[in-house]
Parts: structure tokens; C-alpha cells; sequence
């Protein structure tokens, strides 16, 4: 009998356990090579921030008992203002895992969860060049994409 991919996918709440695997899957993925101009910092201090500080909106999908994804995300609530914010910090997938549902299946468990919380908006960022994010995110429903011009000064 053959079993359907879609049927092994479980996306769960992550564990103090599975840091040391969504680190490493993050290696592979924010490398310095593919995003050279990251502005944010792909290593162990912001996993485990985002873990301590929002466990709630932390989740990976697993198949066959691994983690072959991870989707971290933070609620902000603005003093004096109605509004209150998901931020999707970081959504990776294995290599080996993409174009399976498995970034879709996360990003729906973070949605929900967002939205419960009392989010009235979500927001995401990525590379002006990285298409694959750009086409997934609006896929999922973002369309209006804003500018936001940070500046690079490097020493010699």
C-alpha cells in the first residue's frame, strides 16, 4: 500500500530538544554564500531568543520522527495602538523537502496561531532577490510588498 507524503508530514509545537536540530537545518539554508547581506544573523543566540521569548509560535514538521522543518515567529503589541503584529522571523525546509507542502504546512500552523493570539497583521521579510521566498509568501496570500532600504558599511 503506498502511503501519501502529505500523511507523514506533523507540524508540532518545538521542543527544547529540537533547537539543536533547527540550527543546523538553518546552517544549511542562511548560509553567508546564498543571502552575503543578511541583515540578521542566522546562529544560536537568535533561535534560542526567539524560543524563550515566543515558544507559542515556534513549530517544526517532522516525517518519520525528524524534524525536516521550522517556522519561528514573534507577536509584537505597539503601546498606545490597537494593532498587534505577527513577525515570522524564520520558516526553513530542508532541501530534500521542498515543493512537498511542508513550508505551507508550517506557515498555516503560524498563521493560526498568530491570528489567535489577536494579530490583525503579518509580516515578513526576505532578499529582493531570493524568488523562491518571494513566489512562497505570495502564494500564502502577501501582496503588498514594501521597501525598507538598510545600508551596509564594510571595513577594509
Amino acid at each position: 500500500m503506498k502511503k501519501k507524503e502529505d500523511d507523514e508530514i506533523c507540524i508540532r509545537d518545538m521542543t527544547i530538544d529540537d533547537l539543536p536540530k533547527v540550527f543546523h537545518i538553518g546552517e544549511e539554508i542562511f548560509t553567508s554564500e546564498r543571502f552575503p547581506l543578511m541583515y540578521r544573523t542566522w546562529d544560536s543566540f537568535e533561535i534560542a531568543s526567539l524560543y524563550t521569548g515566543d515558544a507559542e509560535f515556534c513549530v517544526v514538521a517532522e516525517k518519520s520522527g525528524r524534524v525536516v522543518g521550522f517556522a519561528m515567529a514573534t507577536f509584537i503589541e505597539k503601546s498606545r495602538s490597537a494593532w498587534k503584529y505577527g513577525y515570522v522571523a524564520w520558516l526553513g525546509v530542508k532541501k530534500r523537502h521542498h515543493r512537498r507542502g511542508v513550508g505551507m504546512k508550517l506557515y498555516k500552523e503560524i498563521e493560526k496561531r498568530l491570528r489567535d493570539a489577536g494579530a490583525r497583521m503579518i509580516i515578513v521579510d526576505t532578499e529582493q532577490g531570493d524568488v523562491e521566498a518571494l513566489n512562497f509568501f505570495k502564494k500564502v496570500g502577501f501582496n503588498t510588498a514594501r521597501k525598507h532600504i538598510w545600508m551596509t558599511k564594510t571595513f577594509k
